[in-house]
């Protein structure tokens, strides 16, 4: 009796699961086939039979990754600019989002794009369609003394950027990340007054610790 075939898309995403896996652990570097086909519960040869070779599973992870990422964006119908706004900061910042495991494999990957030209295609696409998304997001709402694509361009600036520096700046949480980057929005969408500035929650203590000082 012939065998079934088995569902070529489950155990590609499978493999490349597996491959996180191994990268949140001990990096791209020093991960190998044989580690990539054991986390998935499978043979070297198994793996063969999906793709070519090691650097074909990270570009199908990669480009699978870019993918739901963009997928995900929050939806631009929303007519109140300020939830629109809020929902684009949860959707970068949120509870449920990035944790430094992935976000340490978002980074290797942008790194290893350097020189690879299949994932420095795929990032350079994913990075185009979020500066499509937030420049669209800033003629929705409207950019205060910036057009829209400037602000996109500074706004994905700021995701990149704060991701990156939570790494390593112990003394930037998530939500100080959070703030930051709301605060930034409703400026740059013109949404919060010209003299007032956004608050990280370190600054807001310490806000809130001189008015009781000031009470007694």
């Amino acid at each position: 009796m012939a065998r079934a075939a088995e569902p070529r898309g489950d155990r590609r995403a499978e493999i490349a699961r597996a491959l996180y896996l191994c990268m949140s652990k001990r990096g791209y570097a020093n991960t190998t086939l044989k580690d990539i086909a054991g986390a998935a519960g499978m043979t070297p040869s198994h793996v063969g039979y999906y793709f070519d070779d090691q650097a074909a599973i990270l570009e199908h992870y990669a480009l699978g990754l870019c993918e739901r990422i963009v997928d995900g964006f929050p939806d631009l119908s929303e007519p109140d600019a300020a939830r629109l706004i809020d929902a684009v900061v949860e959707f970068c910042f949120g509870e449920r989002q990035l944790n430094s495991e992935f976000l340490g494999v978002i980074q290797e990957l942008s790194g290893l794009a350097v020189h690879d030209a299949r994932l420095n295609r795929i990032k350079t696409e994913h990075a185009a369609a979020w500066r499509r998304y937030l420049e669209a997001l800033f003629q929705r709402v409207g950019a205060r003394r910036l057009d829209a694509r400037d602000a996109a361009s500074i706004a994905h600036a700021l995701v990149v950027g704060l991701d990156t520096n939570s790494l390593f700046d112990r003394t930037l949480t998530r939500d100080a990340a959070r703030a930051l980057f709301r605060g930034a929005l409703r400026t740059l969408a013109g949404l919060t007054d010209g003299a007032q500035r956004a608050q990280s929650p370190r600054r807001a203590r310490g806000a809130r610790t001189r008015q009781k000082r000031g009470a007694r």
